[in-house]
């Protein structure tokens, strides 16, 4: 017998599958957590193949069985199961009723489509799940504590006990206050004492100049402690988020991101100013029912069960409410992503004319996010008219009862409940039913509270880029890199990127590495610099492994510019010397020389002080290069790491530009594609299916009949050509033309033989 299903929502791009996986499992009752089947099974940045999907299921313990079937025949699958959505998506079908089908999309949330809707989507595949002897139930994993996910706070109970003490003390005001209109409707008014008046109205005023003084006091401390709070709490968040590996990021949309970051803000709302209200909430409806019960206890039975009738309808409406908030997360977090990128891509979407159809995607996605405030403003509203609604019948109820006993003690000649006693009461009823209902919708906001934590834990818990070699900045160490039998893939069942591959990089050399587009070249330099780990084998500095010299401590000894790198909002000056605290303009203008973009930035009106924006509006793609490389210049790396760095610019400037890098010392590891720029490295590697093939060594001794600089020339050379193929070494004499150009290092060959 299986259960209903608790959704659950994917936090990477493309893993749906895993998702709809751990749906699957907490129907038949195992709680597994997305984080530990990510970690289980790692899913490829391209996501699930429905072969992939069957075996990850096998590895849950389940047996599946995957179907082609009719839309008329959804009524007939066991469910829950898994379909097949939009040709790249899955989703987990829950209920099919007549011409209602409901399901838990995790890429949305909860769906209620009709028919002819999932006809829209369903590919006409599904998957049912069956339970086999490896099946075990796992119990739900321990509730992450807030420590985890916001990190050590300073000051926490010292503030919180302050403020809870002046606090405290006003309520003691609140409590005493009802009792002035008992005295003045009992005792002033039946004896008509004006001095009494007086005494009473100058005491409880002063009484309420020092609860307002108290009341103002509180207030502000409040302020001071949840500002504190969400600069501690932000910040520790912040600092994790920035300590996260490379691949964090690239698995997540970045309104996805930055809606996980803001769940600190509601969580410290809650946890602050909402909890110290409702423990004083607490204290003050239990000081209120007391003295309800000392005035007239049935009328508290009354005013007791108006306020259980009010819980049991919150109570009730706490699921929708909690699947259209955690819908309402997840859509806007699309929506916030759509918007971004979109303003990212305004000149290509102005260039293909699509800014009407980019438009009316990012009129739906409002819609859904609206369609959800509709449903939870629907929710409220429902709740405060069941609020208005019971509480009116109990003021009633309370008013017809205790003016009951009033006339009943009238007319038996004793004292029941006097018209003063009545009037106090009423005062304490509405601070009880006031306080308990704001109690209600605590534990309501703080049971929700657990859809932020589970959002925030996706940056909270994830494992920082494994760090923690003391600072060094290996001055002693050759600049030299190697991989050792080094394997890479993105998944389990990914193909293989690079599989046992050995390169020596010794320092001060300079190598291109080629090969066709796709190969995996930017891959091998991110493996590298310590960007990807490596599934097999390791990557070296100086004949060391890198996690063991520390990873920030290797990449300051390099300087990279990478094909996704981007300008960030500063002026030039900024951007090439990286926002450094103790910017050497020298130096920045030197690196800018080096990188030949001075003479662009000195013609500019505002020079080095040229303000670009993050996406360096005003500069040509040549400049960013040239700036990035600049940039990259300015920490003075003893290795350069270039991806298409030069890509952009024509011939003669990327000529100009690998003259003055030759002067360098320096290791330089170049991504390319250009001939000119491949031809300007002293050695040629080529990527192809996961292996690195040598292919000409540079340079060589030329005759001394070679012409001279800056003249061209073809004059055919014997050379020998090293080819390494899956292990086999190959080494064949090949008639070779060498074209010379500007010199040694911008020459390039052309295979005769």
């Amino acid at each position: 017998m299986t259960a209903r299903p608790t959704l659950v929502l994917q936090s990477e791009i493309a893993e749906c599958g895993l998702a709809c996986l751990a749906m699957i499992a907490t129907a038949h009752g195992t709680a597994v957590t997305l984080p530990e089947l990510r970690a289980r099974f790692p899913a490829a940045l391209k996501g699930m193949a429905l072969r992939d999907l069957l075996d990850v299921a096998a590895g849950l313990g389940f047996s599946g069985r995957p179907l082609k079937l009719d839309l008329s025949l959804l009524g007939k699958l066991s469910l829950p199961c898994i379909l097949h959505w939009d040709m790249n998506h899955f989703v987990v079908l829950t209920k099919v009723r007549g011409q209602a089908v409901t399901v838990l999309d995790p890429a949305v949330g909860a769906r209620r489509l009709t028919v002819a809707e999932v006809s829209a989507h369903f590919t006409g595949v599904a998957v049912e799940f069956t339970p086999n002897a490896a099946f075990r139930p796992v119990a739900p994993a321990p509730r992450v504590s807030l420590g985890a996910l916001t990190g050590k706070v300073l000051g926490l109970r010292r503030s919180l006990t302050q403020v809870l003490l002046v606090a405290l003390v006003l309520e003691l005001f609140a409590i005493v206050a009802p009792l002035c209109n008992q005295l003045i409707v009992d005792d002033v008014l039946s004896s008509g004492d004006r001095d009494l008046l007086k005494v009473l109205v100058i005491g409880f005023g002063l009484l309420l100049v020092t609860q307002t003084a108290l009341g103002l006091a509180r207030s502000w401390m409040l302020i001071l402690l949840s500002q504190t709070l969400s600069l501690q709490w932000r910040g520790n968040t912040f600092a994790h988020l920035m300590r996260l590996p490379v691949g964090f990021f690239e698995r997540r949309h970045l309104g996805d991101i930055t809606s996980r970051f803001g769940a600190v803000e509601a969580i410290q709302k809650t946890l602050t100013s909402s909890a110290v209200e409702a423990v004083l909430d607490g204290l003050m409806a239990v000081a209120a029912l007391v003295m309800m019960a000392l005035y007239a206890w049935p009328l508290a039975l009354v005013v007791i069960g108006a306020v259980a009738v009010y819980g049991l309808l919150r109570w009730a409406a706490y699921r929708p409410l909690k699947e259209a908030s955690a819908e309402r997360l997840v859509v806007a977090a699309r929506e916030h992503t759509h918007f971004l990128e979109t303003l990212r891509a305004m000149t290509p979407l102005k260039l293909f004319g699509r800014e009407q159809e980019r438009g009316a995607q990012w009129q739906n996605l409002i819609v859904e996010v609206q369609n959800r405030d509709v449903r939870t403003a629907r929710l409220a509203m429902a709740m405060s008219a069941a609020n208005a609604f019971v509480f009116g019948v109990e003021n009633l109820a309370v008013l017809y009862l205790g003016a009951g006993l009033i006339l009943d003690g009238q007319q038996a000649g004793t004292v029941t409940m006097t018209v003063g006693m009545l009037f106090a009461f009423l005062s304490y009823r509405t601070q009880f039913t006031g306080r308990v209902s704001a109690l209600i919708d605590f534990a309501v906001e703080f049971r929700m509270l657990g859809l932020h934590a589970e959002r925030l834990a996706d940056i909270a818990l994830e494992p920082p880029e494994p760090d923690e070699t003391a600072a060094n900045d290996l001055a002693h160490l050759d600049a030299s890199l190697e991989l050792r039998d080094v394997s890479f893939r993105y998944g389990e069942r990914e193909p293989w990127i690079l599989r046992h591959v050995d390169l020596t990089v010794p320092a001060g050399q300079s190598i291109a590495i080629t090969g066709p587009s796709g190969a995996g070249k930017t891959t091998l330099l991110k493996v590298l610099l310590g960007l990807l780990e490596p599934v097999e084998g390791e990557v070296r500095y100086g004949g060391i492994p890198l996690r063991q010299l520390g990873l920030k401590n290797v990449r300051g000894r390099i300087g990279t510019v990478m094909q996704e790198d981007v300008l960030l909002s500063g002026s030039l000056a900024d951007n090439i010397a990286f926002f450094d605290a103790r910017q050497d303009l020298a130096r920045v203008r030197a690196c800018a020389v080096l990188a030949q973009i001075d003479d662009d930035i000195r013609a500019m009106p505002m020079g080095y002080q040229t303000l670009v924006g993050d996406l360096g509006g005003g500069l040509s793609g040549g400049q960013k290069q040239r700036l990035l490389l600049a940039r990259a210049l300015y920490r003075e790396p003893k290795i350069l790491a270039l991806d298409e760095a030069t890509s952009h610019l024509d011939v003669d400037r990327e000529r100009a530009v690998a003259a003055r890098l030759a002067d360098l010392p320096l290791t330089r590891l170049i991504i390319a594609h250009r001939p000119d720029t491949i031809a300007g490295a002293e050695r040629v590697v080529v990527l192809e299916r996961g292996a690195l093939h040598e292919t000409v060594h540079l340079p060589f001794r030329w005759p001394p009949s070679m012409p001279s600089r800056g003249e061209f020339h073809r004059q055919p050379v014997d050379l020998e050509l090293i080819h390494i193929d899956d292990g086999t070494d190959f080494h064949r004499p090949r008639r070779w033309m060498f074209i010379r150009g500007m010199g040694p290092r911008t020459s390039g060959f052309s295979r005769l033989t």
